[in-house]
């Protein structure tokens, strides 16, 4: 499956966007007709609906009406699902990175590590805006970030709130990673 994706990823880089700091696919990856990217996309999805799930301790639509503010609102729920909103593919080589940033309207982020021929860094950064009241406690160590060393074929799911960055890229091959970013889709019956 990994020689199948990085061939359509491969592919699909002329229609992209060129970017200071990478290269990335523009067309959402769901539109592709490639079976292999649909049947990951689908199995990201289950991944995030179990990650919700467990973390919550309730099924995903009461989950969902808890975090919007409407508990009591997931009963009338006959069906919650987790759709890809966006999705894209990106493409590292020597000296790129992607400065901080978040995924705005965005329930969760989930990044499957394609290809790499190493460890793949992803920083998570704390939250919490300059100027808040310091309760004594850090989010991820003294410099509030932590770093993720991935590997290929690892997946990471994120609140799509939650500020991150990829380090400098220091390899002569490339890095690809696939991203969605996810939604709950509700259907009341």
């Amino acid at each position: 499956m990994r020689d199948v994706l990085t061939e359509a990823v491969l592919s699909r880089l002329g229609e992209g966007k060129v970017f200071g700091y990478k290269q990335e696919t523009s067309r959402d990856l769901t539109t592709w007709g490639v079976a292999e990217l649909d049947a990951l996309t689908g199995w990201v999805g289950r991944m995030t609906r179990q990650l919700v799930e467990k973390l919550a301790g309730v099924p995903l639509g009461e989950a969902f009406a808890r975090s919007a503010g409407r508990e009591g609102e997931g009963a009338g729920v006959r069906a919650a699902g987790i759709v890809a909103s966006r999705s894209w593919a990106s493409v590292y080589r020597a000296g790129d990175r992607h400065a901080a940033h978040f995924h705005p309207n965005t329930a969760w982020s989930a990044i499957y590590y394609l290809t790499a021929p190493g460890v793949c860094e992803l920083d998570l950064l704390d939250p919490r805006p300059v100027g808040y009241f310091d309760a004594g406690i850090v989010f991820a160590g003294e410099d509030q970030r932590m770093r993720l060393s991935c590997s290929p074929g690892d997946l990471v799911i994120i609140p799509g709130w939650l500020r991150h960055e990829v380090p400098e890229f220091q390899d002569d091959e490339v890095r690809i990673s696939l991203s969605w970013n996810l939604n709950y889709s509700l259907h009341r019956g």
